[in-house]
């Protein structure tokens, strides 16, 4: 029987990250990949028997990080970590870069200065390569470019038409140090807000998860070793108690199959409406672990 291996990879921000991994994943030939951008979930079947150390370090490479079960949390108390925080950095710069366009209303003689704007749009504009360019180019080297190659190419072309404009035509009517600064400040706030979204969503689904009430059917033998079946909700179950799954039923909690045969939907996990994994007779079922 093939082994499912059940992963957590953080760094994956829309269904395009899912996508990236689930084709590397596929190429290094795992099969029955299953990628989940909203939690992070990924499994596959490994039946090459692939070193899992190099599958890892192939997903790091893509710009996402594996955290397995016995993996310690990360915890990142770097400067500019999350997306938050690079908002809110390059805010201040793109802010005032951007007064130059109420010039007709609103003369400002030193913003108008080319040397000025471009000390105010290189540190965003840094930044903004250091995230996007170096994710857009493993993405590109991996043959499977991601979201942020527009982003890069986006922020890189208008700095790079803005430097040809001051220094070779000398005209500063070719500055667009504004359009690369505010392009990699927007995205930020869009990755941010993507993230809170999901960030509450995740909440949201835990705490509904939570109200819930599943019943199990638990199988217990009495003093005359016969087998009784009685109701009990599955946050009373224990590591070892033996439960019947009638057909139609919620899989009340994680369980290994002792007997029996079965198939389970994941379509409420993956909204996919196909069975998780299919047994037959003799082969694994039964009790909570």
């Amino acid at each position: 029987m093939s082994n499912i291996t059940d992963w957590k990879v953080e760094g994956m921000t829309c269904s395009n990250c899912a996508l990236t991994v689930s084709k590397y994943l596929q190429k290094e030939g795992l099969e029955n990949v299953k990628v989940n951008p909203i939690d992070g979930d990924v499994s596959f079947v490994n039946n090459k028997d692939i070193d899992e150390q190099k599958i890892k370090n192939g997903i790091s490479s893509l710009g996402y990080q594996v955290v397995t079960a016995n993996d310690q949390p990360i915890v990142n108390r770097k400067i500019l970590s999350n997306n938050k925080a690079r908002f809110l950095f390059c805010l201040p710069f793109t802010a005032v870069l951007m007064l130059h366009m109420f010039d007709k209303w609103w003369h400002i003689h030193w913003l108008m200065n080319p040397y000025l704007q471009l000390a105010l749009c290189l540190p965003v504009f840094i930044l903004g390569m250091w995230y996007f360019g170096k994710s857009a180019i493993k993405s590109i080297a991996n043959g499977m470019p991601n979201m942020n190659v527009l982003v890069a190419l986006g922020a890189l072309s208008a700095f790079v038409y803005s430097m040809y404009g001051v220094f070779v035509l000398n005209n500063h009517d070719y500055m667009f140090f504004e359009t690369a600064a505010s392009i990699i400040t927007l995205v930020f706030l869009g990755n941010y807000l993507e993230d809170a979204s999901i960030q509450s969503t995740q909440k949201a689904v835990n705490a509904l998860a939570k109200s819930q009430k599943v019943m199990a059917n638990m199988i217990a033998f009495d003093d005359k070793h016969q087998e009784q079946i009685f109701p009990l909700e599955n946050t009373q179950l224990k590591v070892g108690d033996l439960i019947l799954i009638k057909n139609g039923e919620q899989v009340p909690i994680d369980c290994k199959i002792l007997w029996g045969e079965c198939s389970v939907s994941e379509a409420i996990i993956s909204g996919e409406s196909v069975p998780i994994f299919k047994q037959k007779k003799d082969t694994l079922i039964g009790g909570s672990f």
